[in-house]
């Protein structure tokens, strides 16, 4: 069975670094990129099975990320994760656009991220 692949989009190192510790001791192939045009790049050569994008960042923001994604890697699933807070609006408006899931930073739970990415990956 190949290894799931997850790319995680954001532009706190300490995050990223977090993400991609946590997912390869779990056998995930982890992909990670500080800007969002890096991005894309790995989206289009990887063709990653999920990607956590951060809604607000320099440069691109999660939204244009989100459609560009759809647009190169259509079958893959994204997961917006933001310390942006609106009481729902944007969450509710990204699950409307196709966003997978939705979390806030801080992560609570590595243990619900995690369960949230096995059932991306698993749900073709």
């Amino acid at each position: 069975m190949k290894r799931p692949k997850i790319l995680t989009i954001d532009d706190e190192m300490g995050f990223v670094d977090m993400i991609k510790n946590y997912f390869s001791l779990r056998g995930y192939d982890v992909f990670t990129a500080l800007r969002g045009a890096a991005g894309l790049y790995i989206i289009e050569q990887e063709k990653p099975d999920v990607v956590l994008i951060d809604f607000k960042m320099p440069e691109i923001d999660g939204d244009q990320i989100f459609r560009q994604m759809k647009k190169i890697h259509p079958e893959g699933k994204a997961i917006m994760i933001t310390a942006f807070r609106d009481e729902g609006g944007t969450e509710k408006r990204l699950l409307n656009m196709g966003v997978y899931a939705y979390f806030e930073k801080p992560i609570t739970s590595m243990k619900d991220l995690e369960a949230t990415i096995k059932n991306a990956v698993t749900q073709k």
